[in-house]
């Protein structure tokens, strides 16, 4: 993000450098061009508490910008409203702090004659300048939290900020600002800080209207729209022969069921109506809803990471009462008595069901990274599980590395040979 703006940004965007480096996009110095500031992203400012129409006052410049009687602040300081700020740059733009910029001025055109009293006023009264906001920095500026046009106007010496958070209404995030110290005729520390709200923007931000011409109403689409056939009519027709027997079943060999389906219900009829509406849907079922869709692999972690949590629960129960079963750890104090062991006046207490139970949990997980870590080799390998024989074999994946693998021994087989056969 580069450049003033009049509206502060819905994020943190100028925090983040969209070019390579500071040269990047920059005139070369040889021709002539305006110097502009850049800012390295870690010395920008995060919470920007100067937003456009807040009324700020200066700190440092010239005493005729910053004092109403433009020499000393005995008659108070001079307020100025904010017009821009510049978020890469750190800079606010304030109304009335201006600039001069040459101005080329225009000759004559050629109908002049013919322009009217207005058109030849302003070509007349043309000058070779033009005032530009000039940028002051952040640092430069206090707010004004009540303006009274002198010395008692009251100022904000010091802000803090609360936690971040996203505004729904405004769709941007937002947090509130506070004044710790003021300066003027109340210049101490608060007992409590005082908030100063926002300015309102020139334009509220309206949620976009739904375009009924593109956007489906939510009436429409909590619809059902899959309507199956019973089953019970096809039971005693040859079309049961070609029901998928599991979610994974090739389609009919015969294109005769889906060019049935694609077919108007009028030009069809009621059997036809019934196998292509009821069977079509079942194989198209993983097209429209694959395994690997975002939801069935979510719903599918869930659920193992449940299922491992209660199985993890249920091994440090069983650890817990089978110590319990056994006495605990009653059986240790005659072995640490033993002159062999030598541990003579060493202080040694029993276990609790807590670390019983979290030893018990811990070698589970183990033991849960280690099978982990296996499906995962092998599923790199290419290779499936078999759940009848409990073994894994290759796949059209794992054969296809297995050839790789063999033809790289061959080639490697045949370099040695070559060395071999060398001779000098």
């Amino acid at each position: 993000m580069s450049g003033p703006v009049t509206r502060i940004p819905r994020g943190f965007q100028h925090l983040v450098n969209t070019k390579p480096n500071k040269f990047a996009g920059k005139t070369p110095s040889r021709f002539p061009h305006p110097t502009t500031k850049f800012v390295q992203p870690y010395d920008r400012i995060r919470k920007w508490n100067v937003r456009p129409g807040d009324r700020v006052r200066l700190v440092t410049g010239k005493p005729k910008e910053k004092y109403r009687n433009e020499e000393t602040a005995e008659e108070g300081y001079k307020v100025y409203t904010v017009k821009q700020v510049d978020l890469a740059r750190n800079w606010v733009f304030l109304e009335g702090i201006h600039n001069l910029k040459t101005q080329i001025i225009q000759d004559r055109p050629y109908n002049w004659d013919q322009l009217s009293e207005t058109q030849k006023k302003s070509y007349e009264d043309q000058k070779n300048f033009i005032p530009i906001l000039r940028p002051v920095h952040y640092s430069n500026v206090q707010l004004c939290l009540e303006d009274k046009d002198g010395p008692d106007s009251i100022y904000a010496s010091r802000l803090k900020t609360s936690s971040t958070h996203f505004n729904p209404r405004t769709q941007r995030i937002d947090w509130k600002r506070y004044a710790t110290r003021l300066s003027g005729p109340v210049s101490a520390e608060n007992d409590k800080p005082v908030r100063i709200n926002w300015p309102k923007p020139e334009k509220e931000f309206v949620f976009p209207s739904p375009d009924s011409m593109l956007d489906t109403p939510n009436t429409v689409t909590i619809q059902p729209t899959l309507n199956l056939s019973p089953l019970a009519p096809l039971t005693s027709t040859p079309l049961v022969d070609i029901f998928p027997q599991h979610i994974n079943s090739p389609p009919p060999a015969s294109q005769g069921l889906a060019d049935e389906y694609l077919r108007p219900h009028s030009e069809r009829n009621t059997e036809e109506i019934i196998a292509a509406d009821t069977l079509m849907p079942l194989y198209l079922s993983e097209e429209l809803a694959p395994r690997w869709a975002k939801g069935k692999m979510w719903k599918a972690y869930r659920a193992r990471r449940e299922a491992a949590e209660m199985e993890k629960k249920m091994i440090g129960k069983q650890a817990v009462e089978e110590w319990e079963a056994e006495g605990r750890d009653r059986g240790l104090k005659p072995v640490i008595d033993l002159e062999a062991v030598g541990l003579e006046g060493v202080f040694l207490r029993g276990r609790t069901r807590a670390e019983v139970r979290e030893a018990a949990e811990r070698e589970y997980e183990a033991a849960n990274a280690e099978v982990q870590a296996e499906v995962a080799h092998h599923v790199r390998e290419g290779r499936l599980y078999d759940s009848e024989l409990g073994l894994w074999y290759n796949g059209p994946k794992g054969e296809k590395k297995e050839r790789k693998r063999e033809r790289k021994e061959r080639k490697a087989r045949k370099v040695l040979e070559k060395m071999e056969r060398l001779a000098l």
